[in-house]
């Protein structure tokens, strides 16, 4: 998928509704949920293009279900970590890139904002099953894989490639909650909103851990062209909008080698998410895709919860 180009030469939106659009955004800014730490987004999409290749992003944040309904699975070995109170929450991501798709399903504690488990599907060249158990310190990972010769989808008919239990190194914020890369998106807005200049988090990725630290820039103004959906109403927000720049920075925390980059939403290298200082969307998430360059992929869709425009 390809992302939506408009030429500079576009025609800007009236006065009057540049206006409308401007009172949502600083409704979003107001909005009581946001303002007591949880995002005020419910999906959001994202599309890059480098002029011959393109690809998409979804994030879809699904209200809280009790933990019974989760679906968490239990590891074979170690002790599952389980959240504070009754309910999970989850995010719902996926990826299109060219002849590959995939799904990330991120379900994580609200109350500590701690990863309970993830799974991701990969459906093309090398198709496979990945799931995370997150134990109190540690992760039990397995690997499913077809079987030699078929291109069943059918994950239940899926073989097991690996399972191991990987420990956490040592490290001095032993017990802080541990994120997964999708959810540092949310972690950037927070820190923005909160007029904060930088945060520490615990991110683990495929098999590593890392300490991320996210750094903010002052803002600046970026071209902006997407949909907004605001109570039921879709509008269309074509303008310039101020934005600070979340560097991510990640340090890969005990004695083994790297064994992949750490990547965000496919991106790799130097990533940053920039996030609207008014309305604390996150505008363009940007970083290095398939070694052809900086990507930047632009927000083209953002769905706000029910209440949060006002």
């Amino acid at each position: 998928m390809t992302a939506t180009y408009l030429p500079p030469s576009a025609q800007r939106p009236s006065a009057a509704t540049r206006l409308c659009i401007t009172g949502l955004l600083l409704a979003l800014f107001a909005a009581p949920s946001f303002a007591a730490g949880s995002q005020c987004w419910r999906e959001l999409r994202f599309s890059a293009s480098n002029g011959w290749l393109g690809a998409s992003s979804t994030l879809r944040y699904e209200a809280p279900v009790p933990l019974e309904q989760a679906g968490l699975s239990a590891p074979a070995k170690g002790e599952a970590l389980q959240p504070r109170g009754p309910q999970v929450g989850k995010i719902h991501a996926t990826f299109e890139a060219m002849s590959n798709a995939g799904e990330l399903d991120t379900w994580f504690d609200p109350q500590t904002l701690a990863v309970l488990q993830t799974r991701r599907l990969s459906q093309g060249k090398n198709s496979r099953l990945k799931t995370h158990r997150f134990l109190g310190n540690g992760v039990w990972r397995e690997r499913l894989e077809p079987a030699d010769g078929t291109r069943t989808r059918d994950t239940a008919t899926w073989n097991t490639h690996a399972a191991a239990l990987i420990p956490y190194p040592s490290h001095p914020d032993a017990g802080a909650p541990v994120l997964t890369p999708v959810m540092l998106v949310a972690r950037a807005a927070e820190l923005v909103r909160a007029g904060r200049k930088a945060s520490d988090q615990l991110v683990f990725t495929d098999t590593q851990l890392y300490q991320v630290r996210l750094v903010a820039a002052p803002a600046d103004g970026i071209d902006m062209s997407f949909r907004l959906v605001a109570d039921g109403k879709e509008r269309r927000v074509r303008e310039m909008r101020p934005a600070q720049r979340v560097a991510v920075m990640p340090r890969l925390l005990g004695n083994a080698q790297e064994k992949e980059a750490f990547s965000l939403l496919e991106l790799t290298g130097d990533l940053a998410i920039f996030i609207d200082t008014g309305s604390g969307l996150p505008l363009r998430i940007q970083g290095t895709w398939l070694r052809v360059g900086t990507v930047p992929a632009d927000l083209t869709r953002a769905e706000l919860l029910p209440g949060c425009a006002g």
